[in-house]
């Protein structure tokens, strides 16, 4: 047994007065000694994600809550990449739920009140467009062409470029968001 002014007795007496004063405040109250044990019962809603979304085309409208703070949620999800198909072949494709919170934030910073539009989402990998790329984002999920009701494409790409990532493109009536590397077009 060590001596009881040694350096390693001096650490004992430290853990041991600093275990009981935890123990007390514990005792005592709980939940405000150690709030980091605290399970929340339910989700956190402020970190709750939605999108407002109108199709271009279909006039379908998406208008949901896809992330509830702690995952995604797998109805919303299929129900966004049935809105997000494409119209030509009927044929829909999983979308990247990333891509979803990329147009939730640019949504949040243009404001959530009005609905961003889809002109394009998913493609099916045997339909070429023209002058599109062979191997575009579309036809994984990873990529939307977005409109605003009340702004120009080149007001909405101002915005998008906010998000600092993905790819991003500014067409003549939309805009492409993208998962993939940070570039811009």
């Amino acid at each position: 047994m060590p001596a009881l002014d040694t350096p390693l007795a001096m650490n004992r007496r430290r853990f041991l007065v600093g275990a009981c004063a935890t123990c007390a405040a514990l005792s005592a109250a709980p939940a405000q000694a150690l709030p980091f044990l605290r399970r929340a019962s339910e989700p956190d809603t402020s970190a709750q994600r939605s999108l407002f979304m109108v199709h271009q085309r279909t006039g379908e409208v998406f208008e949901e809550v896809y992330f509830d703070g702690e995952s995604y949620l797998q109805e919303p999800l299929e129900r966004f990449a049935a809105l997000a198909r494409d119209l030509r072949t009927g044929e829909t494709g999983a979308m990247d739920p990333h891509l979803l919170d990329m147009a939730h934030e640019l949504q949040q910073l243009i404001g959530p009140q009005e609905p961003l539009i889809l002109t394009h989402g998913f493609r099916s990998s045997g339909r070429g467009v023209r002058r599109g790329a062979a191997n575009s984002r579309h036809h994984h999920g990873q990529a939307l062409d977005l409109a605003h009701p009340r702004l120009r494409p080149g007001d909405l790409h101002r915005h998008a470029a906010m998000l600092g990532r993905g790819g991003l493109g500014r067409y003549r009536s939309f805009v492409h968001i993208d998962t993939g590397p940070t570039r811009h077009w």
